[in-house]
């Protein structure tokens, strides 16, 4: 399980190792770069680590809409290959969830590829529900499934 792994804010030590893992086998090191620094100043306090001693297993970035503070978007969930299975995803998911319900967001929704069936099982696991198809929502090629978890306003979701 996780029971060896710490999350905490990102802070600029953990940038390379976080671009790695934004930038994966076939990304662009400056895309992901970009989004990783811009995230860094944007979302500071919704910008998580899951690290393992001092290594990096995966990161999460969740940011509250400006156009409706009500409702919370997760951004980014990654975590590691090597660390696959071992419930970081789970545990950096729940940190988003609470950080966001304590700002009082009735809502978090994200996107997700349709087949990716492991991110689904856990936003499914997490009580997220599907809310709609979004064919080519970042291009040609990249549909994406709108999922959404409704918070009880004013209580904090259980860490």
């Amino acid at each position: 399980m996780a029971q060896d792994i710490a999350v905490r804010l990102f802070s600029p030590a953990d940038f390379s190792a976080v671009c790695e893992l934004e930038q994966g086998e076939k990304g662009s090191p400056y895309s992901a770069a970009v989004f990783i620094r811009q995230a860094s100043v944007l979302f500071a306090p919704m910008f998580f680590v899951a690290v393992h001693g001092d290594t990096v297993a995966g990161y999460a970035v969740g940011a509250v809409s400006l156009a409706d503070r009500r409702e919370g978007w997760i951004l980014r969930l990654r975590v590691a290959d090597r660390y696959h299975r071992r419930s970081i995803g789970t545990v950096l998911l729940s940190t988003l969830i609470s950080a966001l319900s304590r700002i009082a967001v009735h809502r978090i929704v994200l996107t997700v590829a349709p087949g990716n069936h492991p991110a689904r099982a856990l936003y499914s696991g997490m009580g997220f529900e599907e809310n709609g198809f979004l064919p080519g929502y970042f291009g040609p090629g990249e549909d994406r499934l709108l999922l959404s978890l409704p918070l009880p306003h004013g209580r904090p979701v259980e860490e």
